[in-house]
């Protein structure tokens, strides 16, 4: 993986889906957009000071064999853990949208107006903790590159946890259980299913 793969602010299923129609509503809140390109500047350039500081000219290339040595995913789930505040954090908000989601679906411009509200909540959650976990990953010295290469192996290739990605990863035809098998209880209790869609979007930056 090199340092010219762009990163882009995409939008998974789940809660990625839920960000597409916040934002859509927030086109026509105008009073919010600057509090928004502002949380979002933020993620940026975190992601900036992340790459510059770890991937820099080559970013990210699997080990020999493709499987990461166990302190490499050691420093993973240290990343993981200390962001677990912050999925508690979108789980909720996200869970608070889809209720008010349901019921704008059966009510009047009240309740759409307070979907645009809670809306407007559920987007700086979310920019919040891609800053977060941006600014986790540099005090790690762990960049996207490595960070997602590691998620996809172990939640998507291994424990089949995850929604497998659109974009194929030459996985190890090894199965990561000789090495990583220790770490099983750990890893799996750091995935959240519902925060899982948003765990890997990052805002598209310049090389």
């Amino acid at each position: 993986m090199t340092l010219g793969r762009k990163w882009k602010l995409g939008l998974g299923i789940g809660c990625g889906a839920l960000l597409l129609v916040v934002l859509g509503f927030m086109g026509v809140a105008t009073w919010y957009a600057g509090r928004i390109n502002e949380e979002y500047r933020e993620v940026r350039d975190s992601e900036k000071n992340l790459i510059a500081a770890t991937e820099k000219d080559t970013g990210y290339e699997p080990p020999s064999g493709g499987i990461p040595g166990v302190e490499r995913v050691e420093v993973f789930l240290e990343v993981r853990e200390k962001l677990e505040p912050w999925r508690r954090t979108v789980r909720s908000a996200s869970e608070q949208f889809r209720e008010d989601q349901e019921r704008q679906q059966a009510g009047g411009i009240r309740d759409l107006l307070k979907l645009v509200n809670t809306g407007s909540d559920l987007a700086p959650v979310l920019a919040g903790f891609w800053t977060a976990r941006n600014e986790a990953l540099l005090a790690a010295g762990m960049g996207p590159g490595e960070y997602t290469y590691i998620y996809r192996l172990v939640y998507e290739a291994w424990l089949g946890l995850s929604e497998p990605s659109e974009e194929p990863y030459p996985f190890p035809t090894e199965n990561p259980a000789t090495t990583l098998n220790i770490l099983r209880p750990r890893l799996a209790a750091a995935f959240d299913p519902d925060v899982a869609p948003v765990e890997l979007i990052f805002q598209e930056t310049e090389r």
